[in-house]
């Protein structure tokens, strides 16, 4: 009786060689299929997304109330909600959340700087830089610090093209127009390589150092061309003026450009049509909802999101 009893609990406690083969194939079968699923199946492509963001770094020293209502009130007249954020929200936190707030276009009226080694650029935030903060983005390359020439006393984070790299989220095909000083340097496109890794389309940048003035009206008209007259990206791109400064017995000319070559033919309405075709309402609800910021809209042509 004992005998028996260890010899069924030996045989019920094994599997046969038969029996672990379709065991595995049915294992495997499930992880294809969970792959599928989630890869296939809840993985829509990117679209386009009908929000833009303002983000206004230089505001608090070089204000331009002009320059910032125009730029509203052309994207909003093209269809985007707008956000707008003040030299006080871009911060190192600010940064980190942004390739998950689906921007389709983003303008960043940001300094931006050329390092001493005459190749490396850096975005700045408006946080004052803390050698004790974000300890493992700054042993990392993600974070470094930087000043302005015009007021060397202070030093700033400022976010590394390795930074975006690192982001999490994607931009949704979205145009970012980065109006700081060496934004595209020739032979130093690590910053627009890394929006464009991230699912960006298209980056405008500035090949040398740019007065805060001039951004603005380059910035202005490429709007306008991009959003009012229909232009490719290059066609509008092509329209911007070469600047000549002077200083220190040297001579440096900076013009607004466009990165990569492959962004060349888009028109900004064709991405429009894009989002505007993947967002179809499912309720009347939604039709009343969809109707409703229509015509605020239409009664406020300014109506941004003012980020407290």
């Amino acid at each position: 009786m004992t005998r028996t009893t260890r010899a069924n609990s030996r045989g019920q406690g094994r599997f046969s060689n038969k029996q672990l083969a379709i065991i595995s194939i049915v294992l495997a079968s499930v992880i294809i299929l969970a792959s599928l699923i989630t890869f296939g199946f809840f993985q829509v492509p990117a679209k386009f997304s009908l929000r833009a963001a303002l983000v206004d770094q230089l505001g608090s020293q070089f204000p331009n109330e002009t320059f910032k209502e125009t730029t509203l009130s052309m994207l909003i007249d093209a269809g985007f909600n707008v956000s707008y954020y003040r030299t006080e929200d871009v911060n190192v936190t600010f940064y980190k959340e942004l390739a998950n707030r689906n921007y389709g276009i983003v303008i960043l009226r940001s300094h931006s700087a050329l390092r001493e080694d005459g190749q490396t650029v850096d975005l700045f935030t408006s946080e004052e830089y803390d050698n004790d903060k974000y300890s493992w983005e700054q042993r990392n390359g993600l974070l470094t610090k930087g000043n302005y020439s015009f007021d060397p006393s202070k030093f700033y984070f400022a976010i590394t093209s390795k930074f975006i790299d690192n982001l999490a989220g994607r931009f949704p095909k979205s145009i970012i127009i980065a109006m700081g000083c060496w934004s595209l340097k020739l032979g130093e496109e690590d910053l627009a390589k890394a929006f464009i890794g991230k699912g960006a389309v298209a980056y405008f940048g500035w090949s040398n150092v740019v007065l805060p003035a001039d951004t603005d009206v380059e910035t202005t008209n490429l709007l306008e061309l991009m959003l009012k007259e229909n232009r490719t990206l290059a066609s509008a791109a092509n329209e911007a003026k070469t600047y000549t400064y002077r200083g220190d017995g040297e001579t440096v000319q900076s013009r607004l450009s466009l990165y990569p070559p492959s962004s060349w033919n888009i028109k900004v309405s064709q991405l429009i049509e894009e989002a505007q075709a993947a967002e179809t309402p499912k309720t009347s609800s939604d039709l009343i909802g969809s109707f409703s910021l229509v015509t605020d809209v239409t009664v406020s042509k300014l109506k941004v999101f003012l980020i407290d």
